[in-house]
């Protein structure tokens, strides 16, 4: 019960009392005041039941019994057929003639009627709409003309905020007469993407690859609890006859996946069919890029034009689509990389000397890198100067954009702005956002993987990820297979040339956890042994 309704039943219960008082003295005040009195008592307590009643009925029963929030549509048209109630008790205790009443309120509703027949008639949907109440403000709905959520009922229209951001008034009475779908929230309705290619590609192949790439590393919005479905849809006999394959998925948050979602999942899908070979007709680089890229690699160097040629025939290019995880699963075995485009980061590790109270970083390549790193982005920038501007105010977006034209890695950037916040706790409640360990970016003309290409290693157990939408260059045993066979120098240079390689850049790294390194000779008889390689004597 509100304030209101007390007020008015301690008013109501207050004019009781006077008229009961004044009714018992007559000589005190004329019939007339008495009259006009008593209509006043009665109104008042109209309201108070109104009120009363009105509370009970929408906010207690209906309430319980729909489990939703009634809206005030819905409690207008419930006071309202109260208040008439109370209207005719009134009458009748004022000893009024009702049927003469009814009789002209019965032609002057006739006239109305037909004047008001469609607006009376919303009026009248837009009240069955809130008792059923098959959608709430907020809900997002499809229809035949608008899809869009709920922005507001009332007694004439259904407001809807479309996904372009106009605003829908749909007469209530057109509501009630459509089919009204409700996406309800929690990720528990499904959406389809699809996608086409060639024929003769087999079917399972195009399965198989579709689910690795979404599986592997999951898009942020789709629901893991429910069932991800590929599968092929339909053939279109064109110019080219093309396959069609439908990917039926949950996604956790309907809006998102209309505007982000699909279109992630269908580049996601791009990426991993072409490192498969699955569109081969689309060639990411040239054959002179990719010679200049061998060229540039310190073991390549002083190799003849015709055996570079031989490494560029036996390498391919594997697109990635922005933060896909570079490992095992993405990757193939026993290949060295090249970076052609693009940008991988690389998380390093963090070694703390609690003893000494210190931290080290092991880096994951000594090599000088070509490039500047890539500075951190506007919007991120902004985004950590409002966290820091919690602590320290203003000023936080200042000192932001400082720190961040002196230090590119997000981890020092908040490692460095940690620094200006006094108190201990609310330091560490801002490294909360800290990513786990800062990165190594690896841009164009980097490389990893050589251990695995020339010692069969496995790639190191580590985290890549890629910045930005990058191409690498994949160098294939064959390659290294046909160089042997070609070049019986190929032997001696590679080993030498790998072993101080190994020595400068790669022991105590990430990829070489050990400080001993191999010796050109220990590297000679490890490559023989994995290519089944015997030198002419």
């Amino acid at each position: 019960m509100s304030a209101y309704n007390l007020i008015v039943i301690a008013l109501t219960g207050f004019l009781l009392f006077i008229y009961s008082f004044l009714q018992h003295n007559q000589d005190l005040v004329s019939e007339a005041i008495l009259d006009y009195l008593l209509v006043i008592v009665l109104l008042c307590a109209s309201i108070a039941v109104v009120n009363v009643v009105s509370f009970l009925i929408v906010e207690v029963w209906f309430g319980q019994k729909k489990g939703k929030q009634p809206s005030a549509l819905l409690k207008l048209v419930i006071s309202l057929l109260l208040y008439g109630v109370c209207a005719i008790a009134i009458l009748l205790m004022l000893g009024k003639n009702l049927a003469t009443i009814f009789t002209t309120s019965a032609v002057l509703s006739a006239v109305l009627g037909f004047a008001l027949q469609s607006t009376l008639g919303n009026f009248f949907e837009g009240v069955a709409l809130r008792i059923d109440q098959p959608f709430q403000v907020g809900d997002r709905i499809i229809l035949e003309e608008a899809e869009g959520w709920v922005k507001s009922i009332t007694w004439r229209a259904t407001t809807v905020i479309t996904c372009d951001g106009m605003l829908v008034h749909i007469p209530n009475g057109s509501m009630a007469q459509e089919l009204v779908k409700v996406i309800p929230p929690g990720g528990q309705v499904r959406r389809c993407v699809e996608f086409m290619v060639s024929v003769k590609i087999p079917p399972q192949e195009v399965i198989n690859t579709v689910y690795q790439a979404l599986l592997n590393q999951p898009i942020a919005n789709l629901n893991l609890d429910q069932p991800l479905q590929v599968k092929p849809s339909k053939y279109e006999f064109a110019a080219e006859p093309l396959a069609c394959y439908k990917i039926l998925y949950y996604p956790l948050n309907y809006t998102d996946a209309n505007n982000f979602t699909d279109a992630a999942i269908l580049q996601r899908v791009w990426y991993a069919l072409h490192r498969e070979g699955l569109f081969p007709e689309y060639n990411p680089a040239s054959r002179n890029q990719n010679l200049s890229l061998i060229s540039s690699v310190e073991f390549f160097r002083d190799l003849s034009q015709k055996s570079r040629e031989i490494l560029g025939q036996n390498s391919r290019s594997l697109l990635f689509d922005t933060g896909e995880v570079l490992d095992c699963a993405t990757l193939p075995p026993s290949t060295m990389f090249i970076v052609a485009k693009g940008c991988v980061n690389v998380e390093q590790e963090l070694i703390t000397d609690l003893s000494e109270n210190t931290l080290t970083v092991k880096v994951f390549s000594r090599r000088p890198k070509r490039k500047a790193p890539i500075p951190l982005t506007k919007k991120t920038i902004e985004k950590i100067g409002s966290q820091l501007a919690f602590y320290l105010g203003p000023s936080a977006f200042a000192i932001t954009n400082q720190v961040a034209q002196e230090v590119f890695s997000l981890y020092w950037v908040y490692q460095r702005l940690a620094e200006e916040i006094q108190e201990k706790s609310d330091r560490a409640e801002f490294l909360r956002n800290c990513p786990p360990a800062p990165v190594e970016q690896l841009q164009r003309g980097d490389f990893f993987g050589e251990m695995c290409l020339f010692l069969g290693a496995d790639l190191p157990d580590l985290k890549m990820t890629t910045a930005v939408a990058t191409e690498l260059l994949a160098i294939e045993r064959s390659a290294i297979a046909q160089l042997l066979l070609q070049d019986q120098n190929f032997l001696s240079l590679l080993s030498h040339q790998l072993a101080q390689h190994q020595q400068n850049y790669l022991t105590e790294t990430m990829q070489m956890p050990n400080s001993s390194s191999f010796s050109a000779e220990n590297l000679a008889l490890r490559i023989q042994e994995l290519y089944h390689f015997q030198p002419n004597k």
